[in-house]
């Protein structure tokens, strides 16, 4: 049994949105799984996107364990959030591997649990996300798992070239079910005992089957669509950045990201790493100075540092502006507006996206 661990991580690291290996991931493994768990997550398969699932008789067939025992284990791992579970297309209960930015390591901070155990999960999970490990999940690969969708809900922006799918009202419209979650990053940064940032923290909101899924397991709480765009308005003004899956249509969830503890958007504010290795950028800030009064809003509001004041005039930095919107927002004269960097376009849905994933990532 020594080497389960090990075995389990090769498997995750060979997920569409899989686990770097590194002897970090090991502890984490090790207090995720109890040995024999570890066995039975070995025989969910591997080759799957995020929230596809497969039922218990599929799972079993995989194992050397009797079905009873694998029965048990799925139910147990799935009752501690170490597991996705939802119905299979034929109706019976189905389970899958979580995946990297699809509740791992999210379901540790969703439900803003403040126990020993949540404390013990946010020191292993901030040993095993280091940059380095942050960049190769997100990173050799040109597609992007998320994209920032513009600011758009507390007043009229100017956007150039924004289409409707792109914009987070549409998103919202479009759920049938949506819930809200606490932000994992800054719950796992209030475990470690950070307390400079005071920006809301249930702001993580899902939709339809991810919705039911953290609903389900008490880690968030249901939401109306008044509801949802009450709090995406409010992140809006605090300056926190609308983070989607990169999709045309199923969006999965909206994160609310700030630039001190988000793992994507810190690390760019942090100059770590290029704002291109980490997401889908399809904005930027364009600003008209006739306008512009100089008055520093957007400095102090932009969560990556990507504007300064120079000679009474804003100067933006294109190579880090994430064309997240939150300035314009912020600006008092209307001057700011968000226009198109190219003529890409997201990938149409979510199988579309975690396809090319995997495709990219050379795993058939």
């Amino acid at each position: 049994m020594q080497d389960i661990y090990r075995r389990l991580a090769k498997h995750l690291e060979a997920l569409v949105m899989g686990y770097p290996f590194n002897d970090a991931l090991l502890d984490l493994l090790r207090e995720m799984f109890e040995p024999e768990e570890a066995l039975v997550a070995l025989a969910i398969p591997n080759n799957l996107r995020p929230l596809e699932v497969v039922d218990t008789e599929s799972i079993a067939q995989r194992s050397d364990l009797p079905i009873e025992t694998v029965t048990d284990k799925l139910e147990s791992l799935a009752a501690k959030n170490m597991l996705y579970s939802a119905q299979t297309q034929t109706g019976h209960k189905g389970y899958a591997l979580l995946q990297i930015g699809y509740g791992v390591p999210q379901t540790f901070f969703w439900g803003g649990r403040q126990d020993d155990r949540a404390r013990q999960m946010a020191k292993l999970v901030l040993k095993y996300f280091t940059v380095p490990t942050t960049g190769h999940v997100y990173g050799g690969v040109s597609t992007k798992t998320y994209k920032y969708s513009p600011a758009s809900l507390s007043m009229q922006l100017p956007m150039q070239g924004v289409m409707p799918c792109e914009q987070i009202g549409i998103i919202v419209d479009a759920a049938a079910s949506i819930a809200v979650a606490h932000c994992p990053c800054r719950m796992s940064a209030k475990l470690l005992g950070r307390s400079d940032c005071q920006h809301s923290i249930e702001v993580c909101i899902k939709y339809d089957d991810m919705a039911d899924f953290v609903i389900s397991k008490g880690l968030a709480r249901k939401v109306s669509k008044d509801e949802a765009r009450h709090i995406l308005v409010n992140c809006e003004k605090e300056g926190l950045v609308h983070m989607v899956d990169n999709v045309q249509g199923q969006v999965k969830h909206t994160c609310n990201c700030c630039g001190h503890y988000c793992w994507n958007v810190g690390i760019i504010r942090r100059r770590k790493l290029s704002r291109d290795i980490l997401m889908a950028v399809y904005f930027t800030r364009d600003t008209n100075l006739n306008e512009c009064i100089s008055c520093g809003a957007c400095t102090e509001i932009c969560p990556v540092d990507a504007v300064a004041v120079i000679d009474e005039k804003p100067v933006v930095d294109q190579d880090w502006c994430i064309g997240c919107g939150v300035c314009a927002v912020s600006c008092p004269t209307n001057a700011i507006s968000i226009m198109r960097r190219s003529n890409k376009t997201a990938p149409a849905d979510f199988a579309d996206l975690h396809g090319r994933i995997k495709m990219e990532r050379g795993l058939g």
